[in-house]
């Protein structure tokens, strides 16, 4: 578990750095150089105030901004800004931003940025944003951001994010995330995730994840706490809470629950519901027989203590259709031992797909249900043999039609 977290969070990393470098403002806490200067300014010039109240310009550089700035190009402030900034092209502050920015391409804070920015490509704070943001490419802060951030492709923060994150490809808190993040592709907690995480591609949490994972593709976290959800795979290194999806992974389980078509956890505990559950106990065993209806047949076998699954495939000829006929199959059932290793009981149900091979008068594709009744006797630990009877009732798909009702006989070996 601690190298998937190592894994998780070089990569975290190398992309939060990356992400840094687009702030040239980070270490400079204490303002900037002076700069050309092309505005009509009204300004507080007293000495210590250093303060302008209206700046209209076409590029401006100038200590601090109590109230309202607009420029055709560019707005350079050393220092601090309390009130509202234009520009075409750029916004910069180098130490605190309070109030709104609007820019044609980006909005640079050095230290924070409070309140409601609007950059055509890029929102950067050297360390915190609080408030609202909305870009076409990037929203990015050194540390945390809080608040509601919306753009075309990444909202990132190297520490924590919080409230709400939509972005068109990534969403990616450096240690924690809380709230709601919305992402059109990936979204990453290095740490814990309290909240939910939405995407079409991934959801990955570092650490814990303490709320709802959603995906078409796949989960990912070192402890789930919460549900993960997903059209393919979930996979958790502790599963405690839910994990619900196609397939179903966690190296242990301490307390949880998983459903699924596949679930597969490293320790005999939590709760399995799926077609195919597998375990450190389970039994994977290749079954090869023969009968009435299927003439041949393999099958892979999971086998837990007292309750197997089976899936299946064979040839049939004969009681169902007069040319060869190819089925796809699946059982569930319970076992008792009647002599311990040696002789059980089997009991079990199925459903079984038929493709008729375009057989002459027969519908295209049949289906069966076929309960069994069975006795399998085990000579040597991995070899063992069986007899089955039951019955085969075969219907059509179409209109559900009844089309043949036949007992059923098979026999074969039981490999592992």
């Amino acid at each position: 578990m601690k190298r998937h977290t190592n894994n998780i969070k070089v990569f975290l990393s190398a992309i939060l750095l990356a992400g840094t470098l687009f702030s040239p403002l980070y270490a400079q806490e204490y303002g900037l150089k002076k700069g050309r200067n092309i505005a009509l300014s009204i300004k507080n010039t007293k000495k210590g105030a250093n303060k302008t109240y209206l700046n209209l310009g076409v590029m401006s550089n100038y200590q601090n901004l109590n109230g309202a700035s607009i420029n055709i190009l560019s707005d350079v402030i050393h220092q601090r800004t309390s009130g509202f900034q234009m520009s075409g092209f750029v916004n910069i502050v180098g130490n605190r931003s309070s109030g709104m920015q609007v820019a044609g391409l980006a909005n640079i804070s050095g230290v924070k940025s409070h309140g409601l920015r609007i950059g055509g490509l890029f929102n950067i704070s050297g360390r915190s944003t609080y408030g609202a943001q909305f870009s076409g490419i990037g929203n990015l802060a050194g540390n945390d951001q809080k608040g509601l951030m919306f753009t075309g492709l990444i909202n990132m923060g190297t520490v924590k994010m919080s409230g709400f994150m939509f972005s068109g490809l990534a969403n990616i808190a450096g240690k924690e995330q809380k709230g709601v993040a919305i992402s059109g592709m990936t979204n990453v907690s290095g740490g814990d995730m309290y909240g939910v995480q939405l995407s079409s591609l991934m959801n990955i949490s570092g650490q814990s994840n303490k709320g709802l994972q959603l995906t078409a593709l796949s989960n990912v976290s070192v402890t789930n706490q919460g549900a993960q959800i997903s059209g393919l795979a979930n996979y958790s290194g502790d599963n405690k809470g839910m994990q619900l999806g196609l397939a179903n992974v966690s190296n242990k389980c301490s307390k949880g629950v998983q459903i699924g078509f596949l679930n597969m956890n490293g320790e005999n505990c939590g709760r399995q519901v799926g077609m195919i559950n597998i375990k450190p106990q389970t039994r994977i065993q290749l079954i090869v027989s023969g009968g009435n209806i299927n003439k041949t047949n393999v099958a892979v076998r999971f086998k837990n203590k007292m309750i197997y699954t089976q899936l299946g495939t064979g040839m049939i000829l004969g009681e169902i259709t007069d040319n060869i006929s190819v089925s796809a199959s699946y059982r569930t059932g319970l076992s008792f031992p009647l002599i311990k290793d040696r002789l059980d009981l089997n009991t079990d149900i199925g459903y079984s797909h038929i493709e008729t091979l375009g057989n002459a008068n027969t519908p295209d594709r049949l289906y069966s249900i076929q309960p069994r009744i069975s006795l399998e006797y085990n000579p040597l630990k991995k070899i063992g043999v069986f007899i089955a009877g039951g019955y085969s009732w075969t219907r059509t798909y179409k209109k559900n039609l009844a089309y043949s009702n036949n007992p059923l006989i098979e026999a074969g070996l039981v490999f592992f």
